[in-house]
């Protein structure tokens, strides 16, 4: 890495390729480490501003008035800068010597408004409470996005980019510019008799400009009921003082894409210019008939609180049915355009919810509060529609192409969880060949890899998963941990594949690629032969459990006395320690590689208050 004075060298080896007919072409291996030492820097600007205005007006009789409005402006800047001495461009032949170097800016303005009014009706009648609210909202998102990239820069010194050259042949600006709003209105009522029974009803109707002009409103509603059973004249216990049954049924939408997908859009082509003006392409392809993806949620659950509430419990059944599932389908290149939006079936997911928190410990100078949280999920696709079908047929397809044969593409299958893993059968590499043996559809061994074999050996969604952690006060000290905790799910390891099987043992490489692959007959190895230099094919043999036990976060504080505080002219001063992702175990290794690399972040703080 380096010479003789300890400088690190930018060329370490050279690599000599024979080919089959003899001819020999070198090949230049570069140090990654010289990139550090230039005057490269990779720079990010984040601004964010938030306002909130709010007005509530008492009318009487019960009645009250309440108006908001909200905006939220952000920027985000990135400049990056390449110097023209790096690795990248060291192969760059003489004539390409004015191109070496580039400056990549990015700019970003987003202004988000939201407006709501409503009227509440809070009324007591008798033993019955009623709470009816009635109101309307209005939310605009616009979005302002732009881009460019400069070549050309004469020396590693002059990093602004009033020195770059130009752009790269053929290439422009980007800009893109999104709009879109919301609009809606719901009626919602509250009512309680006795506080025995309980029920819950809301009416809503939503518009919105990112569907097509068939479907841009749609109405939604949910329902519930409760019965609180500890509020009966019967029910006398000592232990339990909470003890409610629910049960609650609704309809949401969702509208989480881009705001132009139901209309065709047109890219304006700088490199196409006419007598009549400048060319445009297709960009999107406009679905008129795009609809709401709808999700009818149902669940019944069960609210224990035990001695004051010092131990509470609420486990919870659920069943989600989301009809017109909204995703991007991709089609053939031909069509002028990759994807497009489509509603494309319906699915389900089932399953149940235990949330816990207990206080064992509240007194004047000590307080332990812990927490739990565990969830079971399983989801299930219950219908696809006929162009879903088509695209399964394609993805086939792809699958076959060289640089696809070792990624596992997402299908869509009736009866299967949208988060099966989908690939060919394998049972590992053999010992006596280094080759692996595959498990055909028809249940015989092959060395030969074939889509057609593809079939569904893993299901990512994890058995069980959740949350659990605590608070530990003494005095003025706060402690406060949270871990997160996941167990029998599965996942494709793409990091061995990309940076282990199949990687070019003449790089810098992983230590694995040269001590751990196949090389003598006899071995028995999880990589394939050292010799082989194909693309490996997507297999069951990199399915990997994911279990997992980390701690998320961790936050400690320190209020100073009162006393001594109020000396300083201020009502609370407080110091704080706040860490991140503190340590990680898992059955699956994380690798990031040196590019987005695992942080542990620890930050500090300190708040006063007048």
């Amino acid at each position: 890495m380096r010479d003789d004075n300890g400088n690190i060298i930018q060329r370490v080896d050279t690599w000599r390729r024979v080919d089959a007919s003899g001819n020999t072409n070198d090949e230049s291996v570069l140090n990654p480490l010289y990139n550090a030492t230039l005057n490269s820097f990779n720079r990010q600007g984040y601004t964010e501003v938030l306002n909130n205005f709010a007005g509530d007006f008492d009318l009487g009789n019960g009645l009250r008035l309440r108006g908001q409005v909200s905006l939220m402006k952000r920027m985000n800047t990135a400049d990056e800068f390449i110097s023209p001495m790096a690795n990248e461009f060291y192969n760059y032949s003489t004539d390409r010597t004015d191109e070496k170097g580039s400056y990549e800016s990015y700019y970003n303005n987003e202004l988000q408004w939201d407006a709501n009014v409503r009227l509440n009706w809070l009324r007591r009648i008798g033993k019955s409470d009623f709470n009816v609210v009635g109101g309307t909202n209005i939310r605009t998102e616009n979005m302002d996005e732009r881009s460019f990239t400069a070549i050309g820069f004469p020396n590693d010194r002059f990093q602004s980019v009033g020195f770059a050259k130009g752009y790269a042949e053929n290439a422009s600006p980007y800009s893109s510019l999104a709009l879109s709003r919301l609009f809606g209105a719901f009626l919602s009522t509250n009512y309680s008799y006795d506080n025995r029974f309980l029920m819950d009803a809301t009416v809503r109707m939503d518009g919105s400009s990112k569907f097509g002009d068939n479907n841009r409103t749609a109405p939604f509603w949910s329902f519930g009921l409760g019965w609180n059973v500890h509020n009966e004249s019967w029910f006398q216990n000592d232990v339990i003082n909470l003890f409610r049954l629910r049960a609650t049924t609704g309809l949401t939408g969702s509208v989480n894409f881009a705001p132009y997908m139901s209309t065709t859009t047109y890219t304006y082509d700088q490199t196409n210019w006419y007598s009549s003006g400048i060319g445009a392409s297709v960009r999107n392809y406009g679905n008129e008939d795009l609809t709401w993806q709808k999700t009818q949620n149902t669940d019944v659950g069960i609210d224990l609180g035990l001695f004051n509430d010092r131990i509470t419990l609420s486990p919870r059944l659920y069943y989600k049915l989301t009809k017109d599932i909204l995703t991007d389908l991709t089609v053939a290149p031909s069509t002028g355009f990759a994807s497009y939006k489509e509603n494309l079936g319906d699915m389900e997911n089932k399953g149940f919810e235990i949330n816990f928190n207990a206080i064992p410990i509240r007194n004047k100078d000590w307080t332990l509060s812990l927490m739990a949280n565990l969830v079971r999920n399983e989801n299930k696709i219950v219908r696809i529609s006929n162009s879903l079908k088509s695209y399964n047929d394609r993805v086939d397809e792809e699958q076959q192409e060289q640089e696809n044969l070792g990624v596992p593409f997402l299908r869509f299958k009736e009866g299967q969880s949208v988060d099966a893993i989908y690939a060919v059968p394998s049972l590992g590499i053999d010992p006596e060949s280094g080759r692996e043996v595959y498990l055909n559809r028809h249940g015989s061994l092959t060395y030969d890899w074939n889509a057609r074999d593809i079939t569904v050996v893993a299901v990512a969604t994890p058995k069980l998963e959740g949350f659990f952690g605590g608070t530990l006060r003494y005095k003025q000290l706060t402690a406060v941990a949270y871990f997160q905790a996941r167990m029998g799910a599965k996942m494709y390891n793409q990091t061995l594949v990309d940076r282990v099987e199949n990687a070019d043992p003449r790089y810098n490489v992983d230590s694995r690629v040269l001590a751990e692959k196949w090389k003598n007959p006899g071995d028995v190895t999880f990589y394939k032969s050292i010799q082989d230099q194909g693309q490996t094919r997507v297999s069951s043999r990199f399915i990997m459990p994911d279990n997992l036990l980390a701690l998320q976060s961790v936050f400690l504080s320190y209020d100073f006395e009162t006393a001594w505080v109020q000396k300083m002219s201020l009502s609370r001063l407080r110091l704080g320690l706040t860490a991140n992702d503190i340590f990680r175990m898992s059955t699956v290794r994380q690798e990031r590689g040196i590019n987005y690399p695992f942080a542990r972040s620890i930050s500090f703080s300190l708040q006063a208050a007048l």
